[in-house]
């Protein structure tokens, strides 16, 4: 080999190795799918109860349209960290705080999605979801009985593009279920110091 062509050899291969290099510095790294969510510990009730309990009306539908099923994170799960997070209890009386979460949800509505040429340059919106939540909130005296109340509701909704993956709507509805608590917060808190005012502060 004469030594033109050995280095042009050699400027071939550094080019590759260069390239290859800028090719992985500017590649995005895999988006991560979130497995719970985290509340601001900001705006935390003091509740004049001993223990509280986090209940669930039922299950939500696992058939379509219903996709809640499908989220990294569910209603359930992010229902406790809420729960643990906006309420602390001051143990004053031998009264309990009673969440129930009597909805919970994430619905999909497929959108319409122009073929041939008229879609082929622009990339639409396919699906719409929508987060629902309902939450009411109720302190039972020793008795058993309801001596207050307060209750909220919340829904947000969010669409994605025809080549969203199935990690990309993950993300999304993970989102959207934060998104319904850090909405439902806005509604059910003033709620409670109105309707609850006795025994939270």
């Amino acid at each position: 080999m004469n030594r033109k062509h050995f280095l042009s050899v050699k400027y071939v291969a550094a080019a590759f190795v260069a390239g290859a290099l800028l090719s992985a510095c500017g590649s995005s790294p895999a988006p991560m799918v979130p497995t719970q969510v985290s509340f601001a510990s900001s705006a935390v009730v003091n509740v004049d109860a001993t223990s509280v309990d986090v209940n669930f009306a039922g299950a939500p539908s696992r058939d379509y349209p219903h996709v809640g099923h499908r989220s990294p994170v569910s209603f359930q799960s992010a229902a406790k960290i809420w729960a643990d997070k906006r309420f602390q209890l001051t143990g004053n009386t031998p009264s309990a705080l009673r969440i129930t979460i009597k909805e919970g949800d994430l619905t999909e509505e497929l959108l319409p999605v122009k073929t041939g040429i008229g879609g082929a340059f622009k990339k639409e919106q396919s699906a719409k979801y929508e987060a629902t939540l309902e939450v009411e909130l109720e302190i039972v005296d020793a008795s058993g009985k309801v001596v207050a109340s307060a209750s909220g509701k919340s829904w947000n909704t969010h669409t994605v593009p025809e080549d969203a993956t199935e990690t990309d709507k993950q993300i999304v509805w993970a989102g959207m279920v934060k998104q319904a608590f850090d909405s439902l917060d806005q509604e059910l808190i003033p709620r409670v110091y109105q309707g609850m005012r006795d025994y939270v502060r």
